[in-house]
């Protein structure tokens, strides 16, 4: 490795270091703005047509966009608290279930530790302040996260409003600084990089949609109660690539293994589960999102990972367009291209020189 090819490393390591450090700093800047600027490349094209079609200025748009977003974004959010409210319904039933299966466990501690019922009520009951104090402070949390999420929730709509309204003159902005040769490059890109995050987005609210559906009609075969509730929650974690799905599908299994009296059921959800990872995996993402985010896996778990990391949750989410978009532009810059090259999911050898292709 040569002094210059050092020095070019030790910058991108240094920038890569400063950029992670000014994200997790300003995460509670910079999140809302994030979110609020893919739901405007999701939202636009919906603008674009309702001007053409009905000569509506951009401004009323953007709010009629806005309001469709918002309208499904409350029926998301009354189907999963009418069937978390069904679900309280349903709670003395589970509480016996635990309960019976509760004895059983402490029967069988007996048997293995000698440690009576009595002794191990005891210590229930030495630990019930604990619990008490632990169940009052998650309902405090829980209210006061209620609280925060609706301000953030205006605040993300609002961005999205400007965005979609400054949609041209940002598009202008970033003409202006000249990172491209011409200005019908930097329109070209600027294009491109909408496009995918706006086909991301949409094929991935698809997928979620298409496996909500299936998840509801398996559960409901598989006999499990609240179908509708654990398949909503299982789909929308599908958000986060890979570990969103895994996480989801411990709610059914967990609920199945309390309140159902065989083992089937638990293992009747999981191979449900692996079936229809099947039928993404094969079907659904490579047809509907994998053709427009083109990292490989190994980049995307390390995107994910890194993301949550710098943002959390919120950046397990978003962090997946974004380095898609880098990537196109990371194509275009060649001093850039080696980045480009290990996100991406082509053949090996397109990263190798004809005269090192001779070499190897």
């Amino acid at each position: 490795m040569n002094t210059k090819s050092l020095s070019q490393f030790n910058k991108g390591l240094l920038g890569v270091l400063l950029i992670s450090i000014l994200l997790y700093l300003g995460k509670s800047f910079l999140i809302p703005i994030a979110i609020a600027a893919f739901f405007a490349m999701l939202l636009y094209p919906m603008v674009l047509r309702l001007q053409q079609r009905f000569h509506i200025k951009e401004p009323v748009a953007a709010l009629l966009s806005i309001l469709l977003l918002l309208t499904v974004l409350v029926a998301i959010g009354t189907t999963v608290y009418y069937q978390v409210k069904s679900l309280e319904s349903d709670l003395p039933r589970i509480e016996a279930k635990v309960d019976e299966k509760t004895e059983r466990l402490q029967w069988l501690l007996y048997e293995k530790t000698d440690l009576s019922t009595y002794e191990q009520e005891e210590i229930i009951e030495e630990k019930k302040p604990d619990i008490v104090k632990a169940v009052f402070k998650s309902v405090r949390d829980f209210v006061l996260q209620g609280l925060i999420v609706l301000v953030f929730v205006f605040i993300v709509l609002t961005y999205t409003f400007f965005f979609m309204v400054y949609q041209q003159r940002i598009q202008n902005f970033f003409i202006k600084l000249r990172m491209f040769d011409s200005q019908k490059e930097a329109k070209v890109m600027l294009a491109r990089v909408s496009r995918i995050i706006h086909d991301y987005l949409k094929g991935t609210l698809s997928v979620i949609s298409i496996l909500a559906v299936v998840y509801a009609l398996g559960f409901w075969a598989i006999d499990l109660e609240h179908a509708i509730l654990f398949a909503l929650i299982t789909a929308l974690l599908r958000i986060i690539p890979y570990f969103g799905s895994f996480l989801g599908i411990a709610f059914p299994i967990a609920y199945a293994l309390l309140t159902k009296d065989s083992f089937w059921y638990p293992a009747a959800v999981l191979l449900f589960f692996m079936a229809t990872q099947i039928l993404e995996a094969n079907l659904l993402t490579p047809y509907i999102t994998g053709s427009r985010v083109k990292l490989n896996p190994l980049a995307t778990v390390f995107v994910i990972l890194l993301g949550n990391l710098i943002w959390g949750i919120a950046g397990m989410i978003l962090f997946v367009p974004l380095f898609a978009s880098l990537k196109i532009f990371f194509d275009k810059v060649p001093h850039l291209n080696a980045y480009a090259y290990i996100l991406g999911n082509g053949d090996v050898e397109e990263g190798l020189a004809p005269e090192e292709e001779k070499e190897v």
